[in-house]
C-alpha cells in the first residue's frame, strides 16, 4: 500500500522482488556481533546483542540458564532451535548443523556454503532460492535445486496495447506495459508489468475448488463493516501488519514475533509481482498455515494488487473471490478483513459498497513506518526514527501501524528496534483485531459452512 506518487519509483526495488536477489552477504539483525566476557552470565535467560539481548552481551551458562545455546533472537536454550542455525557462538555453545536443504532463510549455492533449496524452489545465480523464471532460468543453479528447461524467451517482434492499436498478443503471451509480446515475468506479472486486456497476465489465473461469490456473507462480530478503519479502541498497544507478503523474508518475521510473544495482521496478495499464486508456489501455503497456526490474523490485500478504484465492479469482485478462494484452499477459510491496495477504496468509485457486500472490514494505518520508501541499509534509520517518535508521543494511547514483508530491511533491521521501542513504552504488539477489541477469531474469518 502506497501512495501513487511513488508507483514508479518503486518499480525497480519491488521489480527485484521477482528476480533474483545480489548475493552479497546480509547485513542487520542475523550478523553475529562481539560479545563481552564469558563471565557475564545471563541473569534473566536473554543472551547476546540483538533481539532479546537488547545489547547487553550476556553470555549462556547451562548450569545457570534454560540452556548453554544463545539462539540468534537472544535466548538461551538447549534445543536445535537454539543450538543450530543462528546460533551465537561469542555467547554460548554451538552445535553444527547437519548438511540438508535449508528449509526457511532461501539462501543457496556456493556462496552460501553449499546449501541447497527446499522442495520444488530453483537456486537463482546470485544465491537465493525461489520459483519465478527469474530463480529458475538463466543462471539457474541446478546442483543446488530445480531449474526449468524449457523456458520460452520472448521474441519482442509481437506488438500489443493501446499505444500499437489495442493489438492483443496470441499464442498465451502477455502483454508488457511498453507494449510488446512475451511470456515471462518481465511481460505477465502484474499490476507491475502486464497489461490486461491485451494478453494473459498472471493475475488471470482462478484458484483451483469452487467459488466463494455466491456465499452467504452475514456481518460477524463487533467491528463495523461501513466506517474506514485507522485506529484502535484497545489501549497501550501496536496493532501490527504486514503488506504484499508473503515472500522469502515472511518466515524471518515470523520467527522474530514468536521471540517478542507478539502477534500481527499479514494483509496478503494472492499472486503478484510474478511470485506465482500463494495456495500453488511453495513455501507460500505453508507460510499462510504458520500464520493462522501462531496466532497471528491473516488478511486480504487483494489477488494481484490492482488499485480498487478505476476498475469495474466486476474485477473488483474477481480481485477478491480469487483471493478467497487460494485462501481456502490453504486454511479452508478466508478473510473478514482486507486493506485496499495504495489504500484506493472510496465510496464515490462503488468500493465501499462491493467491499461491504462482501463483507469486509476496511482497515487503515494511523502509523505508516514507510519501510517502503526506506529500503536500503543506508536508509532505513529513518523509519526507526518514524516510530521512535510516535512511541514517544505522552499523549498516543495506541497504534495502528504499516510495514511491509517483502522488505527485508524492514524484516530483518527495522522490526526488532520497534518491537523493543514498543516494549520500552509498555505497550504489546497486536493483531488489528485484537486491537479493535474483536478477541473471537471466528468473527476473522467465514467459510463455505460459516
Amino acid at each position: 500500500m502506497w501512495p501513487n506518487f511513488i508507483a514508479a519509483a518503486l518499480a525497480l526495488f519491488f521489480g527485484g522482488l521477482s528476480y533474483a536477489f545480489p548475493a552479497e552477504p546480509e547485513m542487520g539483525l542475523y550478523n553475529l556481533l562481539p560479545g563481552r566476557a564469558n563471565d557475564n552470565v545471563s541473569p534473566d535467560n536473554a543472551c547476546g546483542n540483538v533481539v532479546a539481548g537488547a545489547n547487553n552481551g550476556y553470555f549462556c551458562e547451562a548450569t545457570k540458564d534454560d540452556g548453554g545455546c544463545c539462539s540468534q533472537y537472544g535466548y538461551c536454550g538447549s534445543s536445535t532451535d537454539y543450538c543450530l542455525t543462528g546460533c551465537q557462538p561469542n555467547f554460548g555453545t554451538c552445535s553444527t548443523p547437519p548438511s540438508q536443504p535449508i528449509e526457511d532463510n532461501f539462501l543457496c549455492g556456493p556462496q552460501n556454503q553449499g546449501e541447497l533449496c527446499s522442495d520444488s524452489l530453483c537456486c537463482s545465480q546470485n544465491g537465493y532460492c525461489g520459483s519465478t523464471d527469474d530463480y529458475c532460468g538463466g543462471g539457474c543453479q541446478p546442483a543446488y535445486g530445480q531449474c526449468k528447461t524449457d523456458l520460452t524467451p520472448p521474441t519482442g517482434n509481437d506488438k500489443c496495447g493501446p499505444q500499437n492499436q489495442g493489438a492483443t498478443c496470441s499464442g498465451n503471451q502477455c502483454c508488457s506495459v511498453e507494449g510488446n509480446c512475451g511470456t515471462t515475468s518481465d511481460y505477465c506479472a502484474d499490476p507491475r508489468n502486464c497489461l490486461l486486456g491485451y494478453g494473459r497476465c498472471d493475475s488471470d489465473t482462478t484458484p483451483a475448488g469452487p467459488s466463494t461469490v455466491n456465499v452467504a456473507r452475514p456481518l460477524k462480530g463487533p467491528v463495523p463493516y461501513t466506517d474506514d478503519i485507522d485506529d484502535c479502541i484497545q489501549d497501550n498497544v501496536v496493532a501490527l501488519s504486514f503488506d504484499d507478503g508473503p515472500s522469502i523474508y515472511t518466515s524471518r518475521i515470523l520467527d522474530i514475533l514468536k521471540a517478542y510473544g507478539y502477534h500481527a495482521t499479514f494483509f496478503i496478495s494472492g499472486n503478484n509481482n510474478g511470485r506465482g499464486a500463494i495456495d500453488t508456489t511453495s513455501p507460500y501455503p505453508d507460510l499462510t498455515r504458520r500464520m493462522v497456526a501462531e496466532g497471528h490474523q491473516v488478511a486480504s490485500h487483494t489477488w494481484s494488487h490492482y488499485s480498487l478504484l478505476n476498475v469495474t465492479h466486476d474485477l473488483r469482485i474477481s480481485q477478491m473471490v480469487k483471493n478467497e478462494m487460494a485462501f481456502n484452499n490453504i486454511i479452508g477459510m478466508w478473510p473478514t478483513y482486507m486493506r485496499p491496495p495504495y489504500s484506493d477504496c472510496t465510496k464515490e468509485s462503488g468500493c465501499c459498497d462491493d467491499m461491504l457486500a462482501l463483507g469486509y472490514h476496511r482497515v487503515y494505518f494511523d502509523l505508516d513506518t514507510e519501510d517502503y520508501l526506506h529500503p536500503l541499509p543506508s536508509q532505513i534509520q529513518r523509519s526507526k526514527n518514524i516510530v521512535k517518535k510516535a512511541l514517544a508521543d505522552k499523549t498516543a494511547t495506541d497504534y495502528l501501524s504499516i510495514q511491509h514483508d517483502i522488505v527485508e530491511q524492514s524484516v530483518t533491521n527495522l522490526s526488532a528496534y520497534y518491537f523493543n521501542v514498543i516494549n520500552a513504552r509498555g505497550w504489546r504488539g497486536v493483531t488489528v483485531g485484537e486491537c479493535l477489541g474483536d478477541t473471537d477469531t471466528s468473527n476473522w474469518y467465514r467459510s463455505f459452512n460459516n
